[in-house]
C-alpha cells in the first residue's frame, strides 16, 4: 500500500489535472465549433438535361437580399419609355411604419399609382409577405438556439444527518456531510453534435429565405397581372362610354328626323335596342373595373375604403423584342427562380440532418467536479475534513445507436434530391409553356395594330357621314360602329393579354430579361 503522504499527493494532483483539463475544453469549445465543416464538401449536381450543371455549394452567399429582390420584381411595363428600379429594405428589428395600409391610404388618396408604386406597395404592406417573412425569423431564431451550449448543473446537498438519535463518539454514526456538485456535458463538443446542429439549422434559415423570396416573386407576378387586369378594364369601359355616348347622339338626330318626316319610325327602335345593349356593356365592364382594383388593392394590404383609388399607366408601350430560346430562358431560371434555390437549401438541410442524427449514435459524457465537507467532531472525536470529488457518467451505447432516426434522415436525404429533379421536370414545361404564351400573345398584339384603329375610324366616320346625307342604311351605320367598337376591344385586349404574358414569362424565369 501506498504511504498516506504519497496517497493524497496524487489525489490531490489528480484533482487539479482534471480541473485544469475541463477548463482547457471549455475555452477551446467555440474556436473548435467555428472550424468544423458540415455538410463535408460534396457537390451536389442535377441529373436533368444532362447538358447543364449546378453545383451547390455551402459558402454561397444569402438567397434574399435587396439586389435579388430587385430583380424579381421585373417592373418593366416601360411607361414613357423608361423603367424605375423597385428597392425593398426589410429590418426585422425596425418594423416600417411607412409602409402600413393607413400611411399609403393618406399618401395616395386621389393620386394614380404606377406600376412601381404598386409593387412596391406590395413589397411594403401585403400582409402575406410580412407573414411569411416571420418565417426567416424563426428560422434565425431556431439557429440561435442550436448555437447555444448546455448550461451547467448544481447539485447541493446534505447526507447522513441523524434520524432516532444523535451522533457522538461512542455511539457513531454518519458523519454528517454537505457535497456541492458541478456537472456539465462535453459530447456536444467532443462528438461534434452542436456543429451538427448550427449546419442543420443555418441551412433551414436559407430555406426560409428562399421561401420567402419565392413568395415575394409570386405576390409581384400576382400584383403586376392585377394591375394589367385593371388598365384592360378602365380602357374598356372608357370605350363602352365612348359608344354609348355615341349612339345616344345618334338617338336624338334619329327621333329629330323621324318627327320630321325624314326617316322610318323603326329606325328608332332599332337604335335603342342597340342603347339597352351597350347600358349592360357599360354596367358589366364597371363590375369589372370594381373587382379588378379590389383584387389589385387586396394584394397591396389596403383595406380601406377609397372610391378614388385609381392607377396611372396605358397599354401602349412598344412590344419588347422577345428572343430568348427555351433552352436559355431554362438556364436563366434554374439560376434565379428561388423556388428552385429553396429545393436546393433543402436539399442542404436534409444532408445536415444526416449529419446531425449521426452523430447522435454517440453516448451523453457528463464529467462532474464536487467538494465535499465531513462534519466529524461530534459523531467521531476527529476533526472536520474537506475532499474533492470527481466522476464521469455517460451511456453504454449497446442497444440504441439511433438507428430508426438515422435510416429516416437517410430516407428525407433521397426525397429531397428526387423532388429537386421533380422540380426542374416542372420548370422545364413552365418555361416552355409561358414561352410559346407569350410569343402568341405578341403575334396577337401585332396583328391588331394601330393602322386597323385608324382605317376602322376613317370607315366609321364615313359610313356616318354618308347615313346622314342618306346614302347609307342605319343597319350599315350601327354595323360599321359595332365593327370599330370591336376593333377597339380586341386592340387592347390583345395588347394587355401581352403584358400580362410578358410578366407570367418574367415570373417562370424569375428576373427581368432586358431586351
Amino acid at each position: 500500500m501506498l504511504p498516506t503522504g504519497i496517497y493524497r499527493r496524487n489525489l490531490f494532483r489528480f484533482s487539479l489535472g482534471l480541473v485544469g483539463v475541463w477548463s482547457l475544453v471549455l475555452l477551446g469549445c467555440s474556436a473548435r465549433q467555428n472550424n468544423i465543416e458540415f455538410p463535408p464538401g460534396e457537390k451536389v449536381q442535377k441529373k436533368f438535361p444532362s447538358s447543364l450543371h449546378h453545383q451547390i455549394s455551402t459558402t454561397q452567399p444569402p438567397l434574399v437580399s435587396e439586389a435579388f429582390l430587385n430583380q424579381t420584381a421585373f417592373t418593366d411595363l416601360q411607361r414613357d419609355g423608361g423603367i424605375t428600379p423597385v428597392t425593398l429594405e426589410i429590418d426585422p428589428n425596425q418594423p416600417n411604419r411607412s409602409g402600413t395600409p393607413e400611411h399609403l391610404r393618406k399618401r395616395s388618396v386621389g393620386e394614380k399609382l404606377s406600376i412601381d408604386e404598386v409593387i412596391n406597395a406590395v413589397l411594403i404592406s401585403d400582409p402575406r409577405l410580412m407573414a411569411g417573412f416571420q418565417s426567416i425569423n424563426q428560422a434565425s431564431a431556431d439557429a440561435l438556439t442550436a448555437s447555444l451550449v448546455p448550461n451547467p448543473t448544481v447539485l447541493a446537498d446534505v447526507l447522513m444527518l441523524p434520524l432516532a438519535r444523535p451522533f457522538s463518539p461512542s455511539r457513531t454514526g454518519g458523519p454528517p456531510q454537505q457535497d456541492v456538485m458541478v456537472s456539465y456535458p462535453i459530447d456536444w463538443y467532443v462528438f461534434g453534435k452542436r456543429a451538427a446542429q448550427m449546419a442543420s439549422a443555418s441551412a433551414m434559415v436559407k430555406v426560409s429565405e428562399a421561401d420567402f423570396a419565392n413568395l415575394v416573386r409570386i405576390r409581384i407576378t400576382e400584383g403586376a397581372l392585377a394591375y394589367c387586369d385593371v388598365m384592360e378594364a378602365k380602357v374598356l369601359l372608357d370605350l363602352a362610354h365612348q359608344n354609348l355616348s355615341i349612339l345616344i347622339k345618334v338617338e336624338a338626330a334619329l327621333i329629330k328626323a323621324v318627327e320630321a318626316g325624314g326617316r322610318p319610325k323603326v329606325e328608332i327602335n332599332r337604335i335603342r335596342l342597340d342603347l339597352l345593349q351597350n347600358r349592360q356593356s357599360v354596367r358589366d365592364f364597371e363590375t369589372t373595373l370594381v373587382a379588378a382594383k379590389a383584387r389589385l388593392r387586396a394584394i397591396m394590404g389596403r383595406s380601406d375604403r377609397d372610391i378614388e383609388f385609381d392607377i396611372d399607366g396605358n397599354l401602349e408601350a412598344p412590344l419588347t423584342n422577345y428572343s430568348l430560346g427555351p433552352d436559355e430562358a431554362f438556364e436563366l431560371a434554374v439560376d434565379n427562380r428561388p423556388d428552385v434555390q429553396a429545393i436546393r437549401a433543402k436539399m442542404l438541410h436534409t444532408e445536415a440532418n444526416v449529419i446531425v442524427e449521426d452523430r447522435k449514435k454517440y453516448p451523453e459524457l457528463i464529467p462532474m467536479v464536487g467538494w465535499t465537507r465531513q462534519y466529524q467532531v461530534a459523531a467521531m472525536g476527529q476533526p472536520d475534513a474537506g475532499s474533492w470529488n470527481a466522476s464521469l457518467t455517460t451511456q453504454l451505447p449497446l442497444f440504441n445507436r439511433n438507428q430508426g432516426n438515422r435510416a429516416k434522415a437517410s430516407s428525407y436525404a433521397v426525397q429531397a434530391k428526387v423532388e429537386y429533379e421533380a422540380t426542374l421536370v416542372s420548370l422545364r414545361a413552365e418555361i416552355e409553356t409561358t414561352s410559346q404564351e407569350l410569343k402568341a400573345a405578341r403575334n396577337n398584339a401585332e396583328a391588331v395594330a394601330g393602322e386597323q384603329l385608324r382605317l376602322a375610324n376613317e370607315v366609321l366616320q364615313s359610313i356616318t357621314d354618308a347615313y346622314e346625307a342618306g346614302t347609307r342604311t342605319l343597319v350599315e351605320m350601327l354595323d360599321a360602329q359595332r365593327n370599330f367598337r370591336e376593333t377597339n376591344k380586341s386592340y387592347y385586349s390583345m395588347r394587355a393579354s401581352y403584358w400580362r404574358a410578358l410578366y407570367r414569362y418574367y415570373s417562370a424565369i424569375g428576373k427581368q430579361v432586358h431586351q
